[in-house]
């Protein structure tokens, strides 16, 4: 590939971060919000050392084609080869076209394939279960109201709290619809990301007593937490009975921070 190819592939990758960041939220899919600035940042520097290069090489070929000509026969000295190496073959062009497909059709967020790729998490440690351990609202909620939760807070309260808070309480939830590939109910499930996609950890909990609705489409459910019987080995187990459901139009993040 020559030096414009080369410059063209960092304006176009620089003009995709900016893209994903300043024009639109589309980075939210990959990163946490925290990594906005230092993505634009990089599509800035991306995008100028592309046009740097670009100016640079179009600068040099046009003084080359002006001035005198040079070394216009090697063949007399025994140095000729007989062909000009300072361009790469017109194929190398098409190294540029993953830019292109990365620019134009930007990657979803993750989504259902996550959850049912992702194995169950084990429960955590019980010295976890501490006084101020969690941040859902539930204690400070009064008798009767309905909660709204994170499955994250739902998860690790289901998991921990030996003083078992949640039963009886009514509680909301918001995730997308996971298909049960043992054909016995579903999930709804979220992405809990602490830096980036690729470390993104799978909360969910499973629904039995309501069809199954389209995978990957976002619902918030009222319901309450069927308590287990014996200890919970896996985060599978957490059983979720819905007593109302509302499809969700506008779904938010996959991800809970």
């Amino acid at each position: 590939m020559n030096r414009i190819a080369q410059g063209l592939t960092l304006v176009l990758l620089g003009a995709a971060a900016l893209t994903s960041t300043v024009a639109t939220d589309l980075y939210l899919n990959w990163v946490k919000a925290g990594f906005g600035p230092f993505l634009i940042a990089a599509g800035v520097v991306m995008a100028v050392l592309g046009v740097l290069i670009i100016v640079a090489e179009l600068r040099g070929e046009r003084a080359a084609a002006n001035g005198p000509e040079e070394h216009s026969d090697h063949s007399a000295d025994g140095h000729g080869h007989g062909h000009d190496h300072s361009r790469a073959p017109r194929v190398a062009w098409l190294l540029l076209l993953p830019v292109v497909a990365v620019f134009v059709v930007a990657p979803p967020a993750l989504g259902a394939y996550t959850v049912e790729s992702t194995a169950s998490s084990s429960a955590p440690p019980p010295e976890q279960a501490r006084p101020g351990r969690f941040d859902d609202g539930l204690a400070e909620a009064g008798p009767g109201e309905v909660v709204a939760m994170d499955i994250r807070q739902f998860v690790m309260r289901a998991w921990v709290d030996e003083e078992r808070q949640l039963a009886g309480r009514e509680v909301e939830l918001t995730g997308f619809a996971v298909p049960d590939p043992e054909g016995e109910g579903w999930f709804l499930a979220r992405l809990q990301m602490s830096c980036c996609a690729a470390d993104a950890i799978v909360n969910k909990v499973h629904i039995s007593n309501e069809p199954s609705p389209e995978t990957d489409s976002w619902w918030t459910v009222r319901g309450t937490w069927v308590e287990p019987e014996g200890d919970i080995a896996d985060v599978s187990q957490h059983e979720f009975e819905v007593l109302e459901m509302e499809e969700v139009s506008n779904p938010p993040s996959p991800y809970e921070q």
